[in-house]
Formats: structure tokens, sequence, C-alpha cells
């Protein structure tokens, strides 16, 4: 008689002598959150006879046991999990549950598979498009082949790392087409297959990718690669792979090149997006209660920059916006394009808080649209001004009070509250255009409650935070951590000034700069979260 095997969709916490028989369809390496060089875990999707799929994880204390001993699409005999439940937010099974490697875990390859292999549950692309909504948390496989490419654009995210962005056009077999978008190795993986003139069909399997949709239920529709979870696999010898080429060249073979340039839609101008009906405007409001991830566009005004001395700016390669470390000699040298250079090149990187009479939010603005704003390069700005003790360059002032248009980034750790600093992908200062936009209620002159004979100890824009007790309490910070190193205090000494040390208030074109803000995000510093919370709250008192 035959051993009995578990199946996945019966796990549950209460057991730890699980025995399973299964195909591993997934592998990946998850980096150590404390050192991002070295592997924090493996991670597994396990398969069994019932199509069933269930999330395994190798712990780090015992990641080098198992490192190299599992490979994909074969079938396996494990044994004694423990299993504790999955708290992230976006699950790739449809199951609660991790089964986590111990010591006491035992694994035999079994070579003679004894049902098939299921390797991916596909979308299909008309699934996605006329969803009437997107499941941000849910993650698929889709097969197609690639139509259409956008140039590879790089990244650089706060932190200074630097990534790749490329957009493909996949399309199916009943010639739906849906964008994909790739980062970082992926986009060096594929590139090589784009090339001019191709005549044979390039097909694609993506693996465990998401789906984003712009604006709602009236945006564009795509899909992007997640992390390292997703898995890209081109032109691969599988049966998915095989049948959808036969299928698609049933019939005469085209001469034609069957991979086309694209021009990016969103390479118009911010008032071309916004008068075209291609862009929806929220208010603050909204943004901060939505739940969706993707681009959004908001009206308001720059009513504060949250920088001092050495943080406005950041030192990158002279040929990529690749941020550079400390140099060695007396040469900077670039990571990713290996270019060296005895200077580094100085960019902007600000952070702002934007009001439009609903809310505050904070935004971070990047070196191109910062540029346009302040009317100077940032080198420049650094070599006039930029020794001012203990406070940003003046020359930064020329932002304030600005009434724009932002298309920020919404992502989910600020969806999470995690991230409360919104990257700005393009603006747009036509002041027709931002007018028709603004909150119908908005007051740009309330914005900041002081006069040219006095300062006010309050604030509007901050809503939660009042009472600066400018005459009774000079010392008295009232802190708003939005970034972990970039903390900032809010004073106001004398009247008729603008606030000093780091964070400043204040009350046609258009600037767009997704290749850097796609993927930049600043941590959310909790225990200074709490901090702020607790000012907030006397400051209601």
């Amino acid at each position: 008689m035959g051993e009995n095997y578990d199946y996945i969709s019966d796990i549950n916490a209460r057991k730890f002598c699980w025995n399973f028989k299964v195909y591993v369809i997934r592998i990946w390496e998850h980096p150590s959150k404390f050192n991002e060089k070295e592997i924090g875990s493996i991670e597994m999707i396990l398969q069994d006879s019932k199509g069933g799929r269930g999330h395994a994880s190798i712990p780090k204390s015992i990641v080098k046991k198992w490192s190299g001993v599992f490979q994909v699409f074969q079938m396996y005999i494990i044994k004694n999990f423990i299993v504790v439940d999955n708290k992230t937010i976006k699950k790739p099974t449809p199951y609660r549950w991790i089964l986590t490697f111990s010591h006491r875990t035992e694994v035999n390859h079994f070579m003679n598979p004894t049902f098939p292999l299921d390797a991916f549950v596909f979308k299909t692309i008309p699934e996605l498009l006329t969803a009437e909504k997107i499941e941000n948390s849910e993650l698929f496989d889709m097969i197609g082949e690639v139509v259409g490419k956008h140039d590879p654009r790089e990244l650089v995210t706060s932190k200074g790392k630097e990534t790749k962005r490329l957009v493909v056009v996949l399309q199916d077999l009943e010639k739906n087409r849906i964008n994909c978008t790739l980062f970082g190795e992926m986009v060096d993986e594929i590139l090589p297959h784009l090339e001019v003139g191709r005549l044979e069909p390039l097909i694609v399997v993506i693996q465990y990718f998401k789906a984003i949709r712009w604006n709602g239920h009236i945006g564009q529709t795509s899909v992007q690669s997640h992390f390292e979870i997703s898995k890209l696999h081109i032109n691969a010898e599988l049966k998915d792979v095989v049948g959808f080429r036969d299928r698609l060249l049933k019939g005469a073979p085209s001469n034609a090149s069957r991979i086309s340039q694209m021009s990016f839609q969103s390479g118009w101008s911010g008032m071309e997006e916004i008068t075209n009906g291609s862009a929806l405007v929220k208010t603050i409001e909204e943004v901060l209660s939505s739940k969706e991830e993707g681009p959004i566009w908001v009206a308001g005004t720059i009513v504060a920059i949250n920088c001092s001395k050495n943080d406005w700016y950041y030192k990158a390669c002279r040929r990529c916006p690749k941020k550079v470390e400390t140099p060695v000699g007396n040469r900077y040298e670039c990571d990713k394009c290996g270019h060296t250079h005895g200077t580094a090149s100085i960019r902007y990187k600000v952070e702002v808080m934007v009001f439009d009479g609903t809310g505050s939010i904070s935004l971070l603005l990047w070196d191109r649209e910062t540029s346009q704003l302040c009317g100077k390069q940032a080198e420049k700005v650094l070599e006039e001004d930029g020794g001012r003790e203990d406070e940003y360059p003046l020359t930064l002032d020329n932002m304030m009070d600005r009434r724009l248009l932002f298309k920020i980034n919404v992502k989910a750790a600020n969806i999470s509250g995690y991230d409360q600093v919104f990257t700005v992908m393009k603006i747009c200062d036509d002041e027709e255009v931002v007018d028709k936009n603004l909150p119908k209620n908005f007051d740009g002159n309330s914005s900041m409650n002081m006069t040219e004979n006095g300062c006010s100890n309050s604030l509007d824009m901050f809503g939660n935070i009042t009472d600066l007790n400018t005459d009774t309490d000079p010392d008295a910070q009232y802190t708003m951590d939005i970034r972990e190193d970039s903390i900032t205090s809010l004073k106001c000494k004398t009247p008729a000034k603008r606030v000093t040390n780091g964070f400043r208030s204040g009350s046609s074109s258009a600037i767009q700069n997704e290749d850097e803000g796609q993927l930049s995000t600043n941590k959310f510093s909790r225990k200074n979260a709490k901090k702020q919370k607790s000012i907030m709250i006397d400051g209601e008192n």
C-alpha cells in the first residue's frame, strides 16, 4: 500500500508532522532586512496533486543547509514543518499559512513524478481589462507575445539605490493588449531579445505579477513585477509556451517585424494629460484615504519645505542618476554603470508639504521638477548659498506658495501608513489648469495664518498641529517625522518671519520625472511617529 500524503488545502497550525508530495513551482531568495547583500530566507511555492498551492519558507538560520537543494518544476517529498500565519499583504497563494522549515524537516527528491505539473495559473488580459475592481493583493501568471517596447529608464530610490524600468506590450491570441512593466534584473534579461527587425515571435510567461489600475475604474490597467517573487520566462521550452506558439503561427508566417517601438503616453505634459481627460484629479483628503495603488493627480500649494542644510540634495554619478557613496581615493565610482569621475553630480531631493484646503500631504520632489521651480541647478545652488548654518539654501524658497498640480505615485507602503511621503512623478504649473482643478472651497491665502504685523500661533495647513506658543515657549518643538533620517521641527520665535531650522512654511510649464520617482520611497520611523501622534494630541488639548 502506498504512502499517504497530506494536501495543502488541509494545512493548519495545530499539526507538526506534515507529509507532502509536491512540485516546487517557484523558488526565490529574499534579502535580509538588515543587509540587502545577505540572504534573509529562501521562499518557495509548492503544488500538490490536487493543484493546491502553498508557501514554504526556509529561515536564515538553516539557509546554508538547503541552498541549492531544490530545483524548479521538480517533485519532492517533504516532511515536518512548523506552520505559521502569513501576515504579508500580497500573498502568493490563497491560503493564510506558511510552511516553515526547521532542523527536523526532511526532504527527498522524487525522480519519477506520479501526477502532472501545472506550473501556472493564467489570468487573461480581458479578465483584467474588464474587471470592475483590481485586487492589489493578488499575484498571478500571464502568457503573451511581446509586440511593443518602450525605452528603458533609470530609476533612483530615495535611498540612492538605482534600478531600471522597462515597459513592454503583451498581446494574446485574440489580439488583446496590455502594458507590462519590468524592473531591475528583468530589464537586463529581456533587452537582448528586443532587437529591431525581429521576425520570430517573442513569447513570455510572467509569473507572480500584480495588476495596477491608474485612477480607479476609469483608468488604464497594466501589470508589473513585484520584487523577488516575480519571474520572467522568455521563450522557455514549456508546454504552455509551445502550445501558444503553435496556435500563434498557425497559417502563413509574417515577414514583418513583430516588435514595435512605442512612445509613452506619459510623455505628455501634465497639462495635456489633464486637458485630454486621461487623468483624474483628487483632493488630498481623498488621496490619504485611498486604498488603490497607482498614479493620482492632486492640486495644491507648497506651504513648507522639510529639509535642512545637507538633506536637500544627494551625490550622483555624472553619467546616470545612481547615488555614489564615499569616493575611493580621489575618484567616485558608480556601482551601476562603472563610470568613474573626480567629482560627483549634485542632484535635488527635496521633501515639501502641500495643502489644498482638505488636508496636507508630504511629497518628494526630485531633480527635474525642483530645478524648474527653483530656477537653478542643484550644483549652482550648493556653490552659491549652500553654506548657511543648519538651514537649507534660500533658493529653495522660490518654490514656496506655488500652486501646482502634482502627479504622485501611491504605493502600498503609502496606503499602509508605513511610508507617509508620496513620490512626485510629474508636475504642472499652468495657472489656468491648476485653478480649474483646485478644490471648490480652497483658499490659497488661508494655508498660513500669518500677517505682516505678527505671527499667529496656529498653522491651519497642519490641522492637528496647533498652539505653537511662540510668545511663552520659544523652545517648544512640534516634530513631524516623515523620514527616519530627516527629522525637523517647527519653530516661530519672532513676528513676521517664516519658520526656520529646516522646515519653512508659506501659503506655465509641465515637468515629468517618472524615471527618477517611480519607485522612490522613504522609510517611516515608527518610534517618532508615536512621538508625532503624542504632539498632535497635546496640540488639540
